[in-house]
Order: C-alpha cells, then structure tokens, then sequence
C-alpha cells in the first residue's frame, strides 16, 4: 500500500492538471475564442479545428481564405 500511494497521488496531480485545459473553437467570422469566451490566438484554433465556407462565387474556402475541396463544404 505504501508503493501504490505515490503513484496515485502522481495520477491525481496530473489528472487535475489536465482538467484545466482550455478548449479553443472558431466563431461564424474565423474568430478563435477560449472555453471562457475570451479571444485566442489563431494558432491555437487551428491545431483543433477547421472551419470551410462557400465564398461569394461558390468556392469552398477554409478560415484562412485558401481553398479547399468542395467536398469540404457544408450547403
């Protein structure tokens, strides 16, 4: 029992540690937001998710404006 006490308080810390992470998604414009609603950096937003839109001629783009395959695209 003594052995196992370490390791589980080691996997409670890093437990808890994880639980924090914030979770970063795009809003309608391309905007990276923070689980709490606050801004991001774009960087962040783009290891998690992307985003595909229909420009005005019927282009399949992604958040970053480079196009992408039609398929993509929701209608």
């Amino acid at each position: 029992m003594m052995k196992t006490l370490p390791l589980i308080i080691a996997f409670t810390v890093a437990l808890a540690g994880s639980a924090g992470a914030d979770t970063y998604k795009l809003d309608a414009k391309g905007k990276c937001h923070a689980e709490n609603g606050k801004f991001a950096k774009q960087e962040l937003c783009a290891a998690t998710t992307h985003t595909y839109k229909m420009d005005a001629k019927g282009k399949c783009r992604d958040e970053k404006g480079k196009f992408a395959a039609a398929k993509l695209c929701k209608p």
